[in-house]
């Protein structure tokens, strides 16, 4: 495949009777000592004996040191053994004695490739394809070498172009395809499609395959290619790990965790193994191997920042909130700009009972973050579990300004505004919070309070009613609608 320093190359008719520049005599062995040799070189070849090779060309070189043909044969033979210097001395007087041969220029143009020469290297590409224009191994070097160069325009046309040529050309839609993949280009995903319909047991065009699709969220498409990459080879590390994203991503977590776990087994070094497992691990709620596997991902990359947050997570979901806030804290220590470990280590602090602390790192994430709704939220919080209504009322209005539809910023501030007598603004965010979420009982059996103590008791009751249909066993409500159906007092607000 061309995808490396050397080119496609071509070599010169096999004809092995048959050598020269424009008459094509046959050559007779008993008149030309040359063609033995000729012969064998070509033999050798095929073999895959290329240093045998060399010497057998070099030998009939000696008997026609002009042919064109064995020149472009040496040249060839050359480049592939790595003697440039060597091959482009005889491509280039296989073209002094044939300048109409497309062949001696395109091989000429793969060694001043191996060179690092891609100027000259372009100019006999294209020289090669003045001379023959359905010439495709020059044109498909010509499109290699554009995308080497990052020249996507040129290569693209130049892709099209040798697929114009040869469209059943494997190698050509793989080359064709990373350089599309190498420019974000979306069309990347048709050029693979078509080298798996041309080989559909190529473990690395499936492999790509569902890599693509899974940017494209084409789970299904995903799991597909990558189960047919494995198919080929089952310790493909990269279709473990992809494979298991799509899996995650359709619910099948106990399945991605375990493509996971192989890719971990299979690669000591892949911290995307361990890191994805520690998330289909948490999706399971098991959090103990959530933070087994988030361990395991921290010895790859230990100032991970997700890393040392999600460990925090799972920490803080077993009930180990002081340790999970020292993950929270390292984690923002790696970034001070990963907001969800602000939040997460002023949560860790409130249910590890350091509530000053907590409250000082609330204040802390609204300074940093002040368009983040989860962070006024979460002060407001603190405030009014504090009974501090006053400055916990402006912080739920500053996260209902950046969060509208926040449930909890509705219930809450309908609760203070009930406690500071301002019944109608308490009940349009009691409405608020059920026009979010209309099974939301608290706000039910609040807005029930609120209405009572408006006199609207059949209203009242109504919301009541409605509270316990949705959790009969709800006792705040089912306490309010005994006492008021029977036309005993107000009830008491929840939150």
């Amino acid at each position: 495949m061309a995808h490396g320093n050397m080119g496609r190359w071509s070599v010169a008719l096999m004809v092995v009777a048959i050598l020269g520049t424009g008459c094509c005599c046959a050559w007779a062995q008993d008149e030309d000592p040359g063609l033995t040799s000729f012969n064998q070189g070509v033999a050798d070849y095929e073999a895959g004996q290329l240093e045998q090779a060399r010497d057998a060309f070099a030998a009939a070189l000696q008997a026609r040191p002009d042919d064109p043909t064995i020149l472009v044969w040496l040249g060839s033979v050359s480049l592939q053994l790595g003697d440039t210097e060597a091959a482009i001395a005889n491509l280039r007087k296989a073209i002094e004695q044939d300048p109409d041969y497309a062949v001696s220029y395109n091989n000429l143009g793969n060694a001043y490739l191996a060179t690092g020469d891609l100027t000259r290297a372009e100019e006999q590409y294209v020289r090669a394809m003045e001379l023959d224009p359905q010439y495709f191994d020059a044109e498909y070097n010509l499109a290699n070498l554009y995308a080497r160069q990052s020249q996507f325009e040129k290569a693209y046309n130049a892709y099209n172009r040798a697929l114009e040529i040869d469209p059943n050309d494997f190698e050509a839609h793989v080359s064709f395809g990373h350089a599309l993949r190498k420019a974000s280009d979306p069309k990347a995903l048709r050029e693979f499609e078509a080298a798996r319909d041309l080989n559909p047991q190529d473990a690395p065009v499936q492999t790509v395959l569902g890599t693509l699709y899974v940017k494209a969220g084409q789970w299904d498409d995903a799991i597909a290619a990558y189960e047919a990459a494995l198919a080929v080879d089952q310790e493909i590390v990269e279709a473990h790990v992809g494979i298991g994203l799509a899996l995650y991503n359709t619910g099948e977590y106990q399945a991605a965790a375990q493509h996971w776990s192989t890719a971990a087994a299979l690669d000591s070094t892949s911290f995307a193994a361990r890191y994805n497992m520690g998330l289909a691990y948490e999706a399971l709620k098991d959090y103990g191997q959530a933070a087994s596997a988030y361990e395991a991902a921290l010895q790859i990359r230990p100032d991970d920042a997700n890393t040392l947050n999600n460990l925090g997570s799972a920490l803080h979901e077993q009930g180990k909130s002081e340790e999970a806030a020292g993950y929270f804290r390292q984690a923002i220590a790696a970034n001070p700009d990963l907001q969800v470990a602000h939040l997460n280590l002023a949560l860790a602090l409130e249910a590890a009972g350091n509530t000053q602390e907590a409250l000082a790192q609330w204040q802390q994430a609204t300074t940093r973050f002040p368009d983040v709704a989860a962070a006024h939220c979460g002060l407001a919080n603190r405030y009014y579990g504090q009974k501090d209504y006053d400055r916990a009322l402006p912080a739920y209005l500053r996260t209902l300004e950046l969060q509208p539809d926040n449930l909890e910023a509705h219930n809450n501030l309908g609760l203070i505004y009930y406690r500071k007598g301002e019944l109608a603004e308490a009940v349009v965010h009691f409405r608020d919070a059920l026009r979010v979420n209309p099974n939301y009982v608290y706000a039910l059996n609040n807005l029930g309070v609120a209405l009572e103590k408006q006199d609207k008791l059949t209203e009242a009751l109504d919301q009541y009613r409605k509270a316990l249909e949705i959790d009969p066993s709800y006792a705040p409500a089912k306490s309010n609608f005994d006492r008021l159906e029977k036309k005993l007092g107000t009830g008491a607000a929840t939150g």
